[in-house]
């Protein structure tokens, strides 16, 4: 990405970050970031997430129990880097807990992105498109509302995963 479209976007991103955390200000809680620890792209985003303060949630064992405790706390939102199995189950319980999806993105070979936005998700599907390889850190960055902290990404061929994103209703 060159520097113009780079900072474009960075302010595009500001912005929507900006609205995705407007609630998170009266909210009590935090947003919840989850990961597939199997996954290469789960592992650098819960890795970015854990340099910004955060902490990003191992999905394992009984899914059904672990996110009904997870959810008790009422967390603002879901951030995920999951396989589309556990994104199906996971976000099946959580729109049972009264979420929304606002952005399913698949992440495949060769740097292919398939983007399935709602208008409150589209800057997720542009982060994920100008981002490349970097995607993983540029999610976890937004998840924590640190877009702009710039991560170097390793250099590494694009790795596939979904991300996707709920909102509480």
């Amino acid at each position: 990405m060159n520097g113009v479209s780079r900072r474009v976007f960075l302010a595009s991103a500001a912005v929507a970050s900006a609205a995705l955390a407007g609630g998170r200000a009266e909210a009590a809680t935090l947003p919840l970031l989850l990961h597939d620890a199997q996954l290469a792209a789960g592992r650098r985003f819960a890795a970015r997430a854990q340099l910004l303060g955060g902490k990003a949630v191992a999905l394992e064992g009984d899914r059904v129990r672990q996110m009904r405790d997870l959810l008790a706390a009422a967390p603002t939102a879901i951030f995920a880097v999951t396989r589309r199995s556990d994104e199906l189950l996971v976000g099946e319980i959580a729109a049972e807990a009264g979420y929304l999806r606002v952005a399913l993105v698949r992440h495949g070979r060769g740097g292919l992105i398939t983007a399935n936005c709602a208008p409150d998700g589209v800057t997720i599907g542009a982060l994920a498109q100008f981002s490349d390889a970097a995607w993983p850190e540029a999610f976890a960055e937004l998840a924590l509302d640190k877009i702009g902290q710039c991560a170097v990404a390793p250099a590494s061929p694009a790795l596939p995963a979904l991300s996707w994103m709920m909102t509480r209703r």
